[in-house]
């Protein structure tokens, strides 16, 4: 028992020195761990040492009394002034330790109490401004907010039930939510919450709603489950408004404002449809437009334009000969169902066609015709597109005569435009390889013979058929993107020509060229003009640029507003291939022009036994005088021709009795040839010029 007693102390020393060992070594290893209580390890730090002092003071003393240690530690530890120092060590680290808890742990244990308390109070107040927000929300909330218990009991709904339903909040609190769902649907809706609540997923859904004064709404659902509450959580928008919406942007997606009629969108689905039936292979279809229609809007306005597209829509309908559409301006379709002859379809086109005839536009008759191409199905091959393509190659080719007229298609009319797009393709690397060349016509005047112009020809040297006339490719040109570049081309180049037949000696030849249409509709056409003559050096009166019965009848105030600048610039104007179509005298004044060229079909019909044609030669050229121009005469090949020409008082003639087109080169030899014949005979006898004039031909 006394060793014990002399141990004990030893004991507890040993294990105070533990503790302060392990505190140390898990605060060096990591103080971050023991930041926040580093006073408390200060405070176990000085009472731990303390309690080490003490004992280690009452270990030796009792071990030298029991005779652990030599008796001589405690005759030394034994005295009475010794024995207090425990005593005092025990006060000073008391003292120690009750100074730090007041000057430091104190007012920290304070200071994080208020820390703590102003972490609360935040949280309390972003949860209470985080309540406020959800009750404003569920009180202002446009949308309807629902939450009902497990049973789906209606617990709350937010105030918009009033606009939405037609319901007090208070009258559906503590109803079953389902009296709100139409019956019809109730069954899906209740199969729809039972998966929200087994999943726990959102789930989102529309259903009608009746509302209170019995009116069906569609209202759009998202319902969420909260396990922990128990509770149903729905947001409901009210989707009337939104469905009223859509179906009318899909009504306006598939009908055409104007007419009311379905357009081509609706055109198309509606053939898909169609095609996917049985009653497809006998079907066909029309594409129609309206011949005149330009002129209505250019002369009555496009207000009136618009009344004139109703007016031809409902007699379309009103033929119900089939499902009318509209595809856009003045273009219109109809599908015939059941209908495998194309010929009845064209039968229908032609009584549209009649009752066009008697449009009223603002008291006045329109005088419209209709063009029209015909397809059946069993001739497009079936398919969609094809049809429609196949029908417009036929209304192609009833625009190209003239229109006031349907056509049928044919497999040739597919070949014949698939060689257009071949050759609209040549022509395009034609263009850009530079394989266009211009030839010349000789320009006789008929007081004495003498070479007083050229018109400038077309030519395209192709890399395989070599020389091309216009013929063979003029008409796919003047449709072509890259006609504009090439009449600027053809302008530069001729202007160049006259200019060096000029300074050659050649004398004051006047140089025609031919326009496209398309040169006055991107308004390029004077400053191309300007730019050609400037570069050259040629007189704007050396330079005559002659327009078509195309440019005059698609002609507006910019057109006539070109030509008259070019005019005043001095540039000639000729009309060319005058009386051969619809252009009408009123386009002889209107127009500035120089010149009037009779085309070659009347003076060739001179020989033919139809003395008509002299008559109307001689009034022309009689006309032409009387309104100032001079008369050009193409297609002069005979003498007989020639030779009633210069009696009508024709000024001009042109034709191969003088010379075929010819290159620059043998233009030039023609002429110095045949002012030298004039110069030697004083004018050359008519079998002198047939000699002559057969070595250019």
């Amino acid at each position: 028992m006394n060793t014990l007693a002399a141990y004990i102390y030893w004991i507890i020393v040993f294990l105070w020195a533990g503790v302060l060992v392990a505190a140390g070594r898990a605060y060096y290893k990591n103080p971050k761990t023991f930041g926040a209580v580093r006073l408390l390890l200060l405070v176990v730090a000085i009472d731990t040492c303390r309690n080490i002092c003490e004992n280690i003071y009452f270990g030796l003393y009792f071990g030298a009394k029991y005779g652990v240690f030599p008796e001589s530690i405690g005759t030394v530890l034994g005295r009475a002034e010794l024995l207090i120092v425990p005593k005092v060590v025990n006060v000073l680290a008391a003292g120690i330790v009750l100074g730090i808890l007041l000057l430091r742990w104190l007012p920290r244990a304070l200071q994080e109490r208020q820390r703590s308390e102003r972490l609360v109070k935040k949280k309390s107040d972003e949860l209470a401004t985080e309540i406020e927000e959800h009750r404003k929300l569920f009180e202002a909330s446009a949308d309807l907010i629902i939450v009902t218990d497990g049973d789906r009991t209606i617990q709350r709904i937010s105030n918009s039930s009033r606009k939405i339903l037609g319901y007090e909040p208070s009258e559906l609190v503590g109803r079953y939510g389902g009296v709100l769902v139409a019956p019809s649907e109730l069954q899906a809706a209740k199969r729809i919450m039972q998966r929200c609540a087994d999943t726990g997923l959102p789930e989102s859904f529309h259903t009608k709603v009746i509302r209170k004064d019995n009116e069906s709404i569609t209202v759009n659902w998202t319902a969420v489950w909260s396990q922990p509450a128990g509770r149903f959580f729905l947001i409901g928008r009210d989707m009337t408004e939104t469905l009223a919406a859509q179906t009318r942007l899909k009504q306006l997606a598939l009908n055409d404002q104007l007419t009311g009629l379905p357009n081509r969108a609706s055109l198309i689905s509606d053939l898909e449809r169609l095609a996917a039936s049985d009653s497809w292979n006998n079907s066909s279809i029309a594409i129609f437009d309206l011949d005149g229609f330009k002129e209505v809007n250019d002369a009555f306005g496009h207000a009136a334009g618009d009344l004139v597209l109703k007016e031809v829509a409902q007699r379309a309908l009103n033929l119900s000969v089939g499902d009318a559409y509209r595809l856009g301006g003045d273009e219109f379709v109809i599908v015939f169902r059941d209908c495998s002859d194309p010929f009845r379809a064209l039968s229908a086109l032609d009584k549209l066609g009649a009752t066009c005839d008697d449009i009223i536009v603002e008291g006045r008759r329109a005088y419209l015709g209709v063009s029209a191409g015909i397809c059946a199905v069993s001739q497009a091959g079936g398919d969609v597109d094809e049809l429609i393509y196949c029908a417009d190659l036929a209304l192609f080719e009833a625009k190209k005569n003239g229109g006031r007229a349907s056509h049928v298609f044919v497999p040739t009319m597919r070949s014949a435009a698939r060689a257009r797009q071949e050759t609209d393709i040549e022509i395009r690397r034609a263009a850009a390889g530079q394989e266009f060349v211009l030839y010349y016509q000789p320009q006789i005047r008929v007081a004495d013979g003498k070479i007083v112009g050229a018109e400038a020809l077309l030519r395209w040297k192709h890399p395989d058929k070599g020389i091309l006339a216009p013929g063979a490719f003029i008409e796919v040109l003047s449709k072509s993107t890259c006609a504009s570049e090439v009449g600027d081309w053809i302008i530069r180049q001729a202007c160049e020509q006259a200019a060096i037949w000029r300074a050659k000696g050649l004398g004051q030849l006047r140089m025609g060229v031919n326009l496209f249409p398309c040169q006055f509709q991107d308004g390029s056409l004077f400053s191309s003009v300007a730019a050609a003559l400037k570069a050259s050096g040629l007189r704007p009166s050396a330079l005559e640029l002659e327009i078509t019965e195309n440019i005059a009848l698609g002609s507006d105030d910019r057109t006539l507003e070109i030509l008259q600048d070019l005019r005043e610039m001095g540039v000639g104007l000729s009309f060319d291939d005058f009386g051969t179509g619809y252009a009408s005298l009123t386009h002889l004044t209107r127009f500035p022009l120089s010149r009037l060229k009779i085309d070659r079909s009347f003076v060739q019909s001179i020989q033919r036994g139809k003395p008509e044609s002299g008559t109307i030669i001689s009034s022309m050229i009689a006309m032409a005088h009387e309104l100032g121009l001079e008369v050009v005469a193409e297609g002069v090949e005979t003498e007989a021709q020639k030779a009633f020409l210069m009696t009508s008082g024709c000024d001009e003639l042109q034709g191969y009795l003088y010379g075929k087109p010819m290159s620059a080169d043998q233009f030039i030899r023609f002429v110095q040839e045949s002012d030298a014949l004039l110069d030697e005979a004083g004018g050359l006898v008519s079998g002198e010029k047939e000699q002559f004039a057969s070595a250019y031909r």
